[in-house]
């Protein structure tokens, strides 16, 4: 073999590997971001049925309120038993 075909041959070869390493890091990169990226949007979502959870406690609780308060209202005042 010759020194240029040797010398062609590793640059060649060294081409090729630090292309794999690159494609192989860039990967890793999107790999990373889209996990990062799900476990915000998780989170997110959390917080999300969290606080619609919280809204709908209070719109019972509120409920609630009003059916007694309508029940109060609709109650005769004057209870003198069951003759009157």
């Amino acid at each position: 073999m010759s020194t240029a075909f040797v010398v062609v041959f590793a640059v060649g070869t060294g081409v090729v590997v630090i292309a794999i390493v690159i494609a192989i890091v860039l990967v890793v990169l999107l790999v990373t971001l889209s996990m990062r990226d799900r476990e915000k949007r998780d989170a997110e979502e959390r917080g999300e049925v969290r606080r619609e959870a919280a809204q709908a406690e209070d719109r019972a609780g509120q409920a609630e309120r009003d059916r007694n308060g309508a029940r109060e209202q609709t109650e005769p005042t004057n209870r003198m038993g069951p003759d009157r």
